[in-house]
């Protein structure tokens, strides 16, 4: 192939492609009606918040919690850390059945729930606090994501699917 030929082979033309109708538009991108976007926005939203569920959660994870803290024996240190993972297991588990569905979503924010009653005071942390600065804090952060998990996992477990996964309505009922 002479030097001629692959210059014409691989030179291209500028006209060959269609002006975009917008000139501030830049090529290869998509535009949707209003319509459209708004389907989109409904589908991406969170669903919707059972507050006497949560509510409920919250309050019998604390109460579990408090409980069994107070009547294990102080030198078992393994039942201290035991009793507010099986207060908030319980709780989160029974926000997930109130809620009936979201499960998930409803479990970790009894697991948030918690956490704000454990910082206020009123529940027992997972691990006892360290004298040092820097092991209290991490203590404290590993605690409250090992609550938010365990919520998380207990109120999938109570109400696992939202809705039938078929899109065509034909799996509901069986």
């Amino acid at each position: 192939m002479s030097d001629d030929e692959s210059r014409r082979f691989f030179d291209f033309e500028s006209g060959t492609f269609r002006e975009p109708a917008d000139p501030r538009r830049p090529r290869g991108s998509v535009s949707f009606c209003p319509s459209t976007l708004d389907g989109i926005a409904r589908e991406r939203s969170l669903p919707p918040i059972h507050q006497i569920a949560i509510a409920a959660g919250v309050l019998v994870a604390a109460t579990i919690a408090s409980v069994l803290r107070v009547a294990v024996s102080p030198t078992a240190p393994i039942f201290g850390i035991a009793a507010p993972l099986c207060g908030i297991a319980l709780g989160a588990y029974l926000s997930g059945k109130l809620a009936k569905y979201a499960g998930l979503y409803h479990g970790a924010l009894v697991g948030v729930g918690y956490v704000l009653v454990e910082a206020i005071g009123l529940a027992p942390a997972p691990f006892e606090l360290a004298g040092e600065t820097l092991a209290e804090g991490i203590s404290i952060i590993a605690g409250d994501a090992l609550l938010l998990a365990l919520g998380a996992v207990a109120g999938w477990i109570a109400a696992p699917q939202a809705a039938s996964s078929s899109s065509s309505g034909t799996g509901r009922g069986r």
